[in-house]
């Protein structure tokens, strides 16, 4: 199931890039692409103004993590980015909430709905000089999780997930973006 999922969001990627290949320019006005780490899913932001971005992460697993815990999660991040020094680097930090459903383990017979809340840090490179502005991303996302039980009548749990290290590959969409053209 999950080399079904993996391979549907490869697909997902080369055909945001067939199609962005003519329309994308150095500028961009968003990014869409795949997000790696402890959970596995597609990211997509959207450039406010000032450096300041929006990130919403759709991944597979309970939590957003795949191991052992099947389920959906969803997350919106609002982000503030600073250019480092004249480089293609930038440094960004952001905060959001998230939302889940699924089960803790495989198989088990209890769903939860879970809520939390995600401070993020991270830095990213963005290839300027390409037609497709690539963007790689390395944040640092823990997050506090309240779940709730959808039947039974258990106690909800509270959780601290302190592992969400993550690699994501976007392209970058769309016209005007956030950084000015290097020279």
């Amino acid at each position: 199931m999950i080399k079904n999922q993996l391979q549907a969001v490869v697909a997902l990627l080369m055909l945001v890039f067939l199609l962005t290949t003519v329309q994308a320019q150095q500028d961009f006005k968003g990014s869409v692409g795949v997000r790696f780490g402890y959970g596995i899913g597609i990211t997509g932001t959207y450039t406010l103004r000032n450096n300041q971005n929006m990130e919403f992460l759709l991944r597979y697993g309970y939590h957003g993590l795949i191991l052992n815990k099947p389920g959906g999660n969803f997350q919106a991040l609002y982000e503030k980015h600073w250019q480092l020094r004249s480089s293609n680097f930038t440094a960004y930090v952001g905060a959001g909430p998230c939302i889940g459903v699924g089960k803790r383990v495989q198989g088990a017979n209890q769903t939860y709905f879970s809520v939390g809340v995600s401070p993020l840090v991270g830095f990213d490179y963005t290839t300027q000089r390409t037609v497709v502005p690539f963007i790689f991303a390395l944040d640092y996302k823990p997050t506090l999780l309240g779940d709730f039980p959808l039947k039974n009548n258990q106690k909800p749990n509270f959780d601290f997930s302190y592992y969400e290290l993550a690699f994501s590959v976007k392209v970058g969409i769309g016209k005007t973006g956030k950084y000015p053209k290097r020279r």
